[in-house]
C-alpha cells in the first residue's frame, strides 16, 4: 500500500492502494490462469511449445507472487502498525474473509462437476474422478478440506494462512524478531521433513497437500509482516526515478534466469527448489520478480497508466472473484481442447480467450461493485 505521510494541513491523509501491487497480482493471476490451462494440456501430451510466460525461464510459478501480495495487503490492509488494530478486530476480519474464501471453494467445486461428468480424461486430470467414482459420500473429503481437485489445492492453503494469520500477528505485536524467527524455524523443519505436511490433498503420490501450509506460510506471514510495516512504500520513495535502484533486482533475476537455463545447458539440477515444500531457491526467484517488476513500475510511474497495465490492475484488485473465475476458465479451456480441439493452435487460442474473459469480468465486476446501491 502506498500513502503519504500526512496531508497539507497536518492531518493524517487517507491511503490509496499501490497500482503496482495490482497490476503485478494481476500478472500472477493471468499467469496462473494460462499456467492452469497448460496442465491440462501438457499431461495430454499436445505437442508444441507451452504459451510463453515466467514459468518457463524461472524456477518459481505465479503462486509464489500470489502468495507473496496476499500476504503483504493483509498486513498493510488489516494490520499496519500505524493503527495498531486489536487482534479481535483483526481476527474477525480475517476470518470473515476465510468464510467467504470457503463458500467461493464449494461453488466452484459445484460449477466445475457438469464438465468432469462429461469428459472422463479432465475427470482423470482434475481429479474430480475421485469424487464421481467414490459417490457423493465423498463430498465430504472434500467440505472438511481432505481432497482437493486440481487448481483448487491453493485456494485451501490460502484458507489456512487467513485462518491461522492472527496467531501470527500475537507475535508480531509482540516481538517482530521472534515472529519472524519462528515462522523461518517451522518452514525450514517442514522443508527438511517431508512428511511433515497435511494428510490429504490430490489423491495421488503421497497423499499429502500439493502446497504444503507450514511451508508456505514463510512468504505468506514473511510479506505480512512487510505489509505492517509499509515496506513496499519505503522502497517505493527510494527507487522511484532513481536507476540505481534497478541494477539489485536486474542483477538477482538476470542470475536466477540464467541458472535455472544452465540446468538444461549442461545437465544439472539445482537443490532447494521444490513446489510442495516452496524450497529456498523459488522464494529468492519469486522475490527477485515482485522487485524487478516493482521497481521497473516505481521508475517509470507513467507505465502504470498504460492501457494493459491498467486492465492487469483490475484483475488484480480483486483477486478472490477474479481467481475463482480463472480457475473455471481453465477448466473450461481444457474441457474444449480435450473434447473438440486437441491441438497446438486451439491451446494459444484458449489461453488467449481465457485472458480476455477473464479481463472482462474482472472490469464487469469492478462496475458492479461501483454501481451497486451503498449498503
Amino acid at each position: 500500500m502506498t500513502s503519504s505521510d500526512t496531508s497539507p494541513g497536518g492531518g493524517p491523509r487517507p491511503t490509496r492502494r499501490d497500482a503496482s501491487i495490482d497490476i503485478l497480482r494481476g500478472l500472477a493471476l493471468i499467469t496462473i490462469t494460462i499456467n492452469h490451462i497448460t496442465g491440462f494440456t501438457d499431461r495430454m501430451h499436445m505437442v508444441g511449445m507451452q504459451f510463453p510466460t515466467l514459468t518457463l525461464w524461472g524456477f518459481s510459478s505465479a503462486a509464489e507472487v500470489f502468495f507473496l501480495l496476499s500476504g503483504y495487503l493483509v498486513g498493510a490492509v488489516y494490520f499496519r502498525v500505524d493503527r495498531d488494530p486489536a487482534i479481535a478486530t483483526f481476527t474477525d476480519k480475517l476470518w470473515r474473509r476465510t468464510g467467504k474464501l470457503y463458500v467461493y471453494n464449494l461453488g466452484l467445486f459445484l460449477v466445475l462437476i457438469p464438465l468432469a461428468l462429461n469428459s472422463p480424461d479432465l475427470a482423470r486430470l482434475s481429479f474430480y474422478s475421485y469424487f464421481i467414482k467414490g459417490g457423493p459420500s465423498t463430498i465430504v473429503d472434500f467440505l472438511i478440506l481432505y481432497i482437493q481437485p486440481y487448481c483448487l489445492e491453493i485456494l485451501v492453503t490460502y484458507m489456512v494462512l487467513l485462518g491461522t494469520a492472527p496467531l501470527f500477528a500475537l507475535l508480531l505485536r509482540w516481538q517482530p524478531i521472534v515472529a519472524l524467527l519462528v515462522s523461518a524455524g517451522l518452514y525450514w523443519f517442514a522443508h527438511e521433513h517431508a512428511w511433515f505436511n497435511v494428510i490429504g490433498g490430490s489423491p495421488v503420490g503421497d497423499w499429502r497437500w500439493n502446497f504444503n501450509p507450514a511451508s508456505w506460510q514463510l512468504v505468506f506471514f514473511g510479506a505480512m509482516a512487510a505489509g505492517r510495516y509499509r515496506l513496499l512504500a519505503r522502497l517505493e520513495r527510494r527507487a522511484e526515478g532513481n536507476w540505481h535502484w534497478l541494477v539489485p533486482p536486474v542483477l538477482l533475476f538476470a542470475g536466477l534466469t540464467i541458472l535455472f537455463l544452465a540446468q538444461s545447458w549442461f545437465s544439472f539440477e539445482v537443490l532447494y527448489q521444490s513446489k510442495i515444500r516452496i524450497g529456498p531457491v523459488r522464494v529468492a526467484h519469486a522475490l527477485s520478480v515482485c522487485w524487478l517488476i516493482m521497481s521497473i513500475l516505481w521508475m517509470w510511474p507513467r507505465l502504470q497508466q498504460l492501457w494493459p497495465m491498467r486492465q492487469c490492475a483490475v484483475i488484480g484488485s480483486n483477486s478472490l472473484q477474479t481467481f475463482v473465475v480463472s480457475v473455471a476458465l481453465s477448466y473450461a479451456a481444457g474441457f474444449l481442447w480435450i473434447e473438440v480441439w486437441p491441438n497446438h493452435d486451439a491451446y494459444i487460442a484458449l489461453c488467449i480467450a481465457s485472458v480476455v474473459l477473464l479481463g472482462l469480468f474482472a472490469n464487469g465486476y469492478k462496475y458492479w461493485k461501483a454501481t451497486r446501491p451503498a449498503g
